[in-house]
């Protein structure tokens, strides 16, 4: 026996139209994504920077990598990602070589990330350089 279909005026049944209609309602109900702050989190971003500090100062091999000094690690915007804050102990600073150097070695400065934690993803890095302030003089300030 077959069912026989109605044909009623389904539009007159739905009401006002709303922005919500016609969104997938898997995507409508899904929790949207916060921005953590935990523990494990800044636990995660000490580990980062004993073993970011660790490889730049005696483990790599190019000068620049050497004399630079992790300053800060932080989530950015969370733990899959961490900014990296790095000054250089150099008077003669060079962002761009720095910067081009650091990019270069990405690949090994998150292999050893991934060794020292234990993690099933590594997080991705991105690097900030604080440049040094330069040295005031003394007859700026006003004493002979």
């Amino acid at each position: 026996m077959k069912r026989k279909s109605s044909r009623t005026n389904f539009d007159s049944m739905r009401g006002q139209a709303s922005p919500e209609d016609g969104l997938d309602p898997r995507d409508y109900f899904k929790p949207t994504r916060q921005k953590r702050d935990t523990r494990k989190d800044w636990q995660l971003c000490r580990q980062v920077f004993e073993t970011l500090n660790y490889v730049l100062s005696g483990d790599s091999h190019d000068e620049i990598l050497q004399g630079l000094l992790v300053s800060e690690v932080v989530p950015a915007p969370d733990a899959t990602r961490m900014l990296v804050t790095v000054q250089s102990l150099d008077d003669v600073v060079d962002p761009t070589a720095i910067l081009q150097s650091l990019h270069l070695a990405m690949g090994r400065l998150r292999a050893e990330v991934a060794r020292s934690i234990s993690r099933r993803k590594v997080p991705e890095l991105a690097f900030q350089i604080v440049l040094p302030s330069p040295p005031t003089s003394m007859a700026e300030g006003g004493e002979a």
